[in-house]
């Protein structure tokens, strides 16, 4: 009965640990390729317990219905949650069919320190997600997308936010999920081009380098 009831406190003592250690990991940035788009895995890999409907919403402004290739268009993301107390995402850009369907699309850019951008260095895909979690007046980003140069077909966007109760545990979060699709712009048809001519590889916040 002793041998079990140390057992029992050491593996809770272990699961504590853990959970303090990956919301400090996790808080700071989320890890690769958590999006749910082309079968990715989402933030309920990590954040669970919570309910799987809400009223809250992630939102992702700024994406054109066609785009122009090679044009730079801001992005905006954004939960809106009443009951949310703190927040973050991630987001990719990739190219939605054909033989390259999957790949990385175009070029993410962080505008600012609260975006970081990373590439998986096994896919190439780009992931743009919150630097540091955010409390609940500030549960929106802005960040850059330029759009590739080359003939790649539709772009489907994915973005996965998780809205948390910041209880200190990974338990009771809401995880929010969208996607946006644009295809590109046909000839003779007018550009919706933000007209920004930023998006720098390494500007505020800049474009970390591969993570495996």
């Amino acid at each position: 009965l002793v041998r079990q009831s140390v057992a029992l406190a050491t593996t809770a003592l272990l699961c504590a640990s853990l959970a303090t250690a990956a919301r400090a990991a996790y808080n700071a940035r989320p890890p690769l390729a958590h999006t749910g788009g082309f079968d990715e895995k989402t933030c309920r890999e990590c954040h669970f317990d919570g309910p799987t409907s809400s009223p809250g919403t992630v939102a992702l402004g700024g994406v054109p219905e066609r785009y122009r290739r090679g044009a730079v268009y801001r992005l905006e993301v954004v939960i809106r949650d009443n009951s949310a107390q703190l927040g973050g995402f991630q987001l990719a850009a990739r190219v939605a069919a054909g033989p390259h369907a999957g790949t990385q699309a175009g070029m993410l850019c962080a505008m600012d320190t609260r975006v970081a951008v990373a590439a998986d260095s096994t896919t190439g895909v780009q992931y743009a997600s919150h630097a540091g979690a955010a409390p609940a007046d500030s549960l929106r980003w802005q960040l850059e997308w330029r759009a590739p140069g080359e003939d790649v077909g539709s772009v489907i966007f994915h973005v996965a936010a998780n809205s948390a109760n910041d209880d200190g545990s990974q338990l009771g979060d809401v995880i929010l999920l969208a996607s946006r699709e644009t295809r590109p712009i046909e000839t003779g048809v007018r550009s919706q081009e933000s007209g920004i001519r930023g998006c720098q590889a390494a500007g505020a916040g800049g474009t970390a380098r591969a993570q495996p």
